[in-house]
């Protein structure tokens, strides 16, 4: 079962249900927006669904793989600290933790986004032919122009918000996810080796155990056993992002978890370690790319 939510923040949208074809040509010209929806067959598989004009997306990282094409238009983004621009034909790649943020150019851009569990990602690359038997998959390269691999996955990701024909679905995505790894995976142990010094290790630790709670650069400075200045610089070094930013990544994380579960936004943000609700709202778009309240919606029966 996969369930559904369509968000619009240009009065110019449209709610009207439109073939796929008309809306890949229709999405630049009417608006951002974004549709979410959750394939619970497959490991909680999330997808997006996207035109953005304006949207910016902060530095952050996922707990999942960020799999995904370009239908249309440009987005200019920092993918690990390096600089590039992804267009139609364009693919996405990103392993758990890869830093990456994205803001439009000129007109905007439509994608098709998939967000799959380190689970489902290990089973479609054990299955495949050439599969190493030892190690975790992870992508070296997190972007390239691939038309035929982007051709696939886009229709997959049509497949799964239009079919209801569970064999055309599993056929859909393992083809496409199947032809991904096959020509860009990896099978590494060294992947799984950690990237950040035990001092950095605390900290992140400490964190996760803590997000909840009102934290400073005194409290993680003095956890890390350094000045201030110094643990700022060695953890955006190791990171990839500052402290702040990974914390926040950590509350949304948690924010998504409880709004899953049906929670109320407003009691999310507390809980999470937000100021408020708007504060909230504010992080949880720019990682996401839609509010917690429609992001809710898209579990609500």
């Amino acid at each position: 079962m996969s369930k559904t939510v369509l968000l619009s923040w240009d009065s110019l949208c449209t709610m009207e249900m439109i073939s796929q074809q008309d809306a890949t040509n229709m999405e630049l010209e009417q608006g951002e927006r974004a549709k979410f929806w959750r394939e619970e067959t497959y490991d909680s598989l999330e997808c997006l669904k996207a035109t953005f004009l304006r949207h910016e997306f902060s530095p952050h990282t996922h707990d999942t793989f960020v799999i995904g094409a370009v239908v249309s238009g440009y987005q200019r983004h920092k993918l690990k600290g390096a600089e590039s621009v992804g267009g139609p034909g364009s693919v996405f790649m990103l392993n758990p933790e890869d830093v990456h943020d994205g803001r439009p150019m000129e007109q905007g851009y439509s994608y098709r986004m998939f967000y799959p569990s380190v689970k489902l990602m290990d089973e479609i690359a054990a299955e495949l032919p050439r599969a190493r038997q030892s190690g975790s998959l992870f992508f070296r390269e997190l972007m390239c122009s691939d038309k035929t691999i982007a051709a696939g996955l886009i229709a997959a990701h049509d497949v799964l918000e239009n079919s209801k024909d569970p064999l055309e679905k599993d056929e859909a995505l393992f083809r496409s996810f199947g032809a991904l790894v096959e020509r860009y995976g990896s099978w590494s142990t060294s992947v799984l080796e950690k990237r950040e010094p035990k001092a950095i290790e605390r900290v992140c630790e400490y964190m996760h155990a803590h997000f909840g709670e009102e934290l400073n650069l005194v409290m993680l400075a003095n956890v890390a056993g350094m000045s201030r200045a110094y643990f700022v610089r060695l953890f955006a070094k190791h990171m990839n992002q500052t402290p702040h930013s990974y914390l926040t990544d950590i509350r949304v994380r948690a924010a998504r978890k409880m709004l899953h579960e049906g929670q109320d936004p407003m009691g999310v943000a507390i809980e999470c370690g937000f100021f408020d609700q708007s504060h909230l709202n504010r992080h949880f778009k720019r990682r996401i790319g839609t509010t917690p309240g429609a992001y809710k919606n898209m579990h609500a029966h």
